[in-house]
């Protein structure tokens, strides 16, 4: 069926190296982590090297674009897509939130536009899917657990409040091009591509919106769309895309030391989470963020705790609570900002110790902890949870980080995580 296309619909070759453009530091390492589970050897980078010349099949670009205002996003972008295709990226993969967290002045349609008009295609896919964690989207809604996105608790998150469930609506807002929703039934019968040429002479532009709601629809999207030179989404195609030559070097059992558990998530699955490794007879530290305001607590009496027991998970008692009134109010946001500190510190402190696992749960969180610990580039391991690897600074291999965005993981993912920290290199 690509025949019906004319050439500038699609790369001049069959592409496999993917450079790819995450929106925030979870999300680069949620994707990192089924690119490498596909098998291709995978590096997490925190910013833009000087120099670059590290041979790998796909390389993982962390930004701070997530809730930026549209112009630093795309300027953010640019730097990010110069240095992807000079490092010899065939492919740009755009990485959101598989929640599509935005708003009518979000970012994702206005950098979707320019990497569109960079990189000179006529179209590309709006795949925000991640079924293994509930994820799902069909004819043009986004669920979350069955439950349209607006009518999920996704809609009081208080950074990034889920306002719509449909992406054609929520790109209405955001971007100059037209967005189409595309059928199951349609890929099935193998007209996919003779609908994207149909548009393409009518509109020039324009973004399509596949059904997705499983694992086949994964595979049938990349197997259909898979050499464009642009793909935008969640983490859900990454594992279909990856293409590489095999997983990194095998790991080997060795004696670690101490781990430190931090969650500043407010998520209910968090507090799930929480009260799980509580029940299992695990040590755990609750923060009140109105103590750390008032200047009653700090990094260092929390973090003497934590060498006088084992194992230690501290976390903020907002867990599972709704911020109410307080949401965006001042307050409420230099509260937030003392706990992310918090973490930090603590993170810090625990490098400084001797502790060879640092487990962060959050994207605030996750976001503070590498900014402190100022590691540049990432190796991708095993994963603990669906798009939550284990992780290993270039400049320090005996550390293993692990950081997950607050919803992902089930209720026992701290303890899984504890002992997927162990398998040391």
């Amino acid at each position: 069926m690509r025949r019906q296309l004319s050439p500038s619909f699609f790369p001049q070759n069959s592409m496999r190296k993917t450079g790819v453009i995450a929106d925030d530091f979870t999300g680069a390492g949620d994707i990192a982590s089924f690119l490498q589970k596909g098998g291709a050897r995978t590096l997490l980078l925190t910013e833009i090297p000087a120099s670059f010349r590290e041979d790998y099949d796909c390389v993982v670009l962390a930004l701070k674009s997530r809730s930026a205002a549209p112009e630093e996003a795309v300027r953010q972008v640019k730097r990010a897509a110069a240095f992807l295709r000079e490092a010899g990226m065939e492919r740009i993969y755009f990485k959101y939130c598989s929640t599509f967290d935005s708003t009518p002045e979000g970012n994702i349609g206005v950098v979707s536009d320019f990497l569109l008009e960079e990189l000179g295609l006529s179209f590309t896919l709006l795949c925000p899917s991640l079924p293994v964690n509930g994820r799902t989207v069909k004819d043009g809604i986004l669920y979350v657990h069955g439950v349209p996105l607006a009518e999920s608790p996704m809609k009081d998150h208080p950074l990034n409040p889920m306002w719509a469930s449909s992406i054609p609506k929520l790109m209405s807002s955001q971007s100059r091009y037209p967005c189409f929703v595309l059928k199951r039934e349609d890929m099935i019968s193998g007209m996919a591509w003779k609908i994207a040429g149909e548009y393409g002479k009518k509109y020039g532009k324009f973004y399509l919106v596949p059904d997705y709601e499983n694992e086949e629809d994964g595979k049938r999207i990349a197997e259909l769309f898979g050499d464009l030179g642009l793909l935008t989404g969640g983490s859900g195609l990454a594992e279909y895309l990856a293409g590489g030559n095999g997983c990194l070097g095998e790991h080997r059992q060795d004696r670690c030391r101490k781990a430190i558990l931090l969650c500043g998530s407010c998520s209910r699955m968090s507090a799930k989470q929480i009260a799980f490794y509580r029940d299992k007879g695990y040590d755990t530290y609750g923060v009140d963020s109105g103590k750390l305001a008032e200047g009653s607590l700090g990094a260092g009496d929390v973090f003497s705790y934590v060498l006088e027991h084992e194992n230690v998970l501290v976390y903020s008692t907002a867990a599972g609570k709704t911020a109410g009134k307080a949401a965006g109010t001042q307050e409420f946001y230099r509260q937030s900002r003392l706990m992310e500190n918090l973490m930090a510190d603590l993170s810090q402190m625990a490098l400084a110790h001797g502790f060879d696992r640092i487990i962060a749960a959050g994207g605030e969180t996750s976001g503070a902890v590498t900014l402190r610990l100022g590691y540049g580039a990432y190796e991708i391991g095993n994963s603990v949870a669906p798009g939550v690897p284990v992780m290993r600074p270039l400049e320090n291999r005996k550390l293993a980080l692990i950081l997950k965005s607050g919803n992902f993981g089930e209720e026992d993912f701290f303890e899984k995580a504890l002992q997927e920290g162990r398998i040391c290199v």
